[in-house]
């Protein structure tokens, strides 16, 4: 246990250490520092009260910032995420919708693109990015370690791009799951060395880049500072030396792998956890009862709990070691910071891009919208504008970090920003009233369509209840506050039938994105007419006087003709009700959980306009 005393000692160390530095030091407007690990279960943290994982230095930034209980992000894989993030603005918005990207090549067959070879496949080129708005103030930015964001373009790389896209960072290194030749992080440690870390060519044999590591394999890679995580928080501290020497104001984004797959990382993190110590959640044993989920992808279902429990729990250690040791890394950012006089003038902001199951509902990995996928933590300190160790209610997205780190520097965001600033509720506590988040996903190998590769969902969150919509199954819904392990639908529970209505309306009315179409409504005199939506039930008509679907009401429901007669002026909406016809055992059958078959048609209407009163 010496390395965890190590650990602890170093947290009390770094304010002592900074004390004489820190007078050296006035910086104008304050640096920010935003850490983003990847793939952090929310709960699987000291911060946020797990009893056995140890992240002495991520508790530390909730002990002297807030802590936001309720973060969502904007996706449940890294990419769109990311995206997100960096343009304040949800996927379907930004256009960076896709993990890896269909492509058509030139013999005509669709490929999958990853992040880095294509600026069509990133968000839109007319869009600001977080960088570009702490440039243009006149801060130095840079970005070591993970982006993963399509649009991003290392120069001469895109033929129709050559000139290249640095998202505005002034500083770029050791990039992972990016195409980015001369800037990756195999450019900093060598070819073996990458292989190594990933597990990958040939040393796939040894578990591969998505490995468990139930054995507790310690990384292969033969220098361990040269492991991604040590590599990028190496950079990190280069540059704070360096903003230490010139006192330019920065903004530093700090891109970390752990605790993704494959979880690997040193002996001397995985002595600090005994398996035994873990416990399963309690729904860990559901879809083997019930039967698999009906809107969860086949893969994410996995067996390992069932089968090898003690391997399963051996799991949970290699996540939990992996854990710590991007925590470590956070712990050396930060001890530069404090070395270098600039922790009291500079925005700590700590995140990751998406959650991970480990283990409950049965379930691997994220890619799906229970809130083990889609919470994140999400922890901003900023003692001298902000309180100290306050816990926040409020709902979060991770698109609101951008206005929330804009206003704390006093500048100013982009019209087209969808997140809001938090610098108020993160002072006051309140929560911000009506606040909706939501989140996306497109993905296939799910079994009522098995040949769709990008099968559309949608996730939406208002206050205790939380809808998700998947196309062509069966919706879902829940109190998450009374039912926080998301097991009872309330979309089976004809009491919640109008809410249901009102949260799917409000996901699916602004959500356009390609390949996926809206349904077509024409007006002829005071007639709204449309073409049949495939595998329906009936329409439901929505009205607002302005257009503005936030005042939507329902007028008309249960409504089986193709045409509706309307009187007063304003805007109107039509939206389709799925007609479910097959079954699955996770219902039985007296519940149809999908369509018939797969459609590209969207269950909802742009707006319809009607200009004047019209009479019958």
């Amino acid at each position: 246990m010496r390395r965890l005393h190590i650990l602890f000692l170093a947290c009390f160390l770094v304010p002592i250490m900074g004390t004489q530095a820190q007078k050296k030091k006035k910086n104008k407007k304050p640096n920010v520092l935003f850490i983003i690990s990847d793939q952090h279960k929310q709960t699987f943290s000291g911060a946020y009260g797990h009893d056995i994982i140890k992240t002495p230095n991520i508790d530390a930034l909730a002990k002297n910032g807030v802590t936001f209980e309720n973060a969502y992000a904007p996706a449940p894989v890294c990419a769109p995420t990311r995206a997100a993030i960096v343009t304040g603005m949800y996927p379907y918005a930004n256009g960076a919708i896709y993990h890896k990207a269909p492509v058509i090549n030139a013999n005509g067959k669709e490929v999958r693109k990853g992040s880095g070879f294509l600026r069509s496949t990133g968000y839109h080129d007319d869009i600001k990015t977080i960088a570009e708005v702490f440039k243009k103030d006149g801060y130095i930015t840079a970005s070591p370690g993970k982006m993963h964001v399509h649009g991003e373009l290392q120069k001469n790389v895109d033929p129709a791009h050559p000139e290249g896209n640095d998202m505005g960072w002034d500083v770029v290194n050791t990039r992972y799951y990016t195409h980015f030749p001369g800037g990756h992080y195999e450019d900093e440690v060598g070819k073996d060395a990458y292989h190594r870390y990933r597990q990958i060519l040939e040393y796939k044999k040894y578990g591969g880049s998505q490995d468990l590591n139930p054995q507790l394999k310690p990384s292969l890679v033969e220098d361990h500072e040269d492991n991604f995580d040590m590599v990028v928080a190496r950079k990190a501290v280069e540059f704070i030396d360096e903003r230490g020497k010139d006192d330019e104001s920065f903004f530093l984004h700090v891109g970390f792998e752990k605790p993704h797959l494959p979880l690997t990382t040193l002996h001397e993190y995985y002595d600090l956890y005994d398996q035994n110590d873990f416990e399963f959640p309690e729904t860990v044993n559901d879809w083997y009862k019930s039967g698999k989920y009906p809107w969860v992808q086949n893969w994410v279902h996995h067996g390992l709990p069932k089968n090898k429990p003690e391997q399963a729990k051996r799991v949970m250690a290699a996540y939990a070691a992996c854990i710590t040791e991007m925590d470590e890394m956070i712990g050396r950012i930060v001890t530069a910071l404090e070395k270098n006089g600039l922790a009291d003038n500079t925005i700590i902001i700590y995140t990751s891009d998406h959650g991970e199951h480990m283990w409950e509902h049965g379930l691997r990995g994220k890619h799906n919208m229970y809130d083990a996928a889609i919470k994140v933590p999400f922890i901003v300190s900023y003692p001298k504008a902000l309180p100290q160790g306050t816990r926040n209610e409020t709902l979060v997205s991770l698109v609101d970090v951008m206005p929330t780190v804009a206003e704390l520097i006093g500048a100013d965001v982009p019209e087209e920003v969808q997140g809001v600033s938090l610098v108020s509720t993160s002072k006051n506590g309140k929560t911000i009233k009506n606040r909706t988040v939501f989140a996306e996903y497109r993905a296939g190998d799910y079994k009522a369509f098995p040949k769709q590769k990008d099968l559309p969902s949608r996730m939406m969150r208002k206050g205790n209840m939380k809808y998700i919509y998947t196309h062509g199954v069966i919706d879902q819904l829940y109190d998450v506050e009374k039912d926080p392990n998301e097991r009872e639908n309330l979309a089976l529970n004809p009491a919640y039938q109008s809410l249901l209505e009102e949260m799917k309306f409000q996901t699916l009315v602004e959500w356009r994105f390609d390949k996926y179409s809206e349904m077509k409504v024409d007006r002829k005199g005071n007639t709204l007419q449309w073409d049949a939506c495939d595998y329906t039930e009936d329409y439901t008509i929505f009205y607002a006087k302005n257009n503005n679907p936030l005042e939507a009401k329902v007028i008309k429901k249960d409504l089986a003709d193709l045409s509706f007669e309307v009187e007063q002026k304003g805007y109107y909406w039509v939206m389709a009700q799925p007609k479910l016809t097959r079954t699955t055992p996770h219902y039985g059958e007296k519940v149809p959980v999908w369509i018939a078959a797969h459609t590209f048609d969207l269950p909802i209407s742009n707006a319809v306009e009607v200009k004047k009163n019209l009479s019958k």
